[in-house]
């Protein structure tokens, strides 16, 4: 049986996928902001700072969300 990641990374688009991924890294560079930050203060990071599409990053939220829920 495939890890959690794996099965998740196999569900989501290729956009989705790439998205995933600079999420990962921009977590594993800024790990304690991650940890101590609300939603919306890290929703308002990846948007603001990191650039990424608000709706996109939504979107792929909810999409994780629901998968780990399954």
């Amino acid at each position: 049986m495939k890890n959690k990641k794996s099965k998740l990374e196999d569900l989501l688009t290729p956009d989705e996928r790439k998205l995933y991924r600079k999420v990962l890294e921009d977590i594993a560079k800024n790990e304690d902001f991650y940890t101590r930050s609300t939603a919306e203060e890290i929703t308002h990071h990846l948007v603001e700072e990191c650039g990424f599409d608000k709706v996109a990053i939504y979107k792929l939220f909810k999409k994780i969300t629901e998968i780990n829920e399954r």
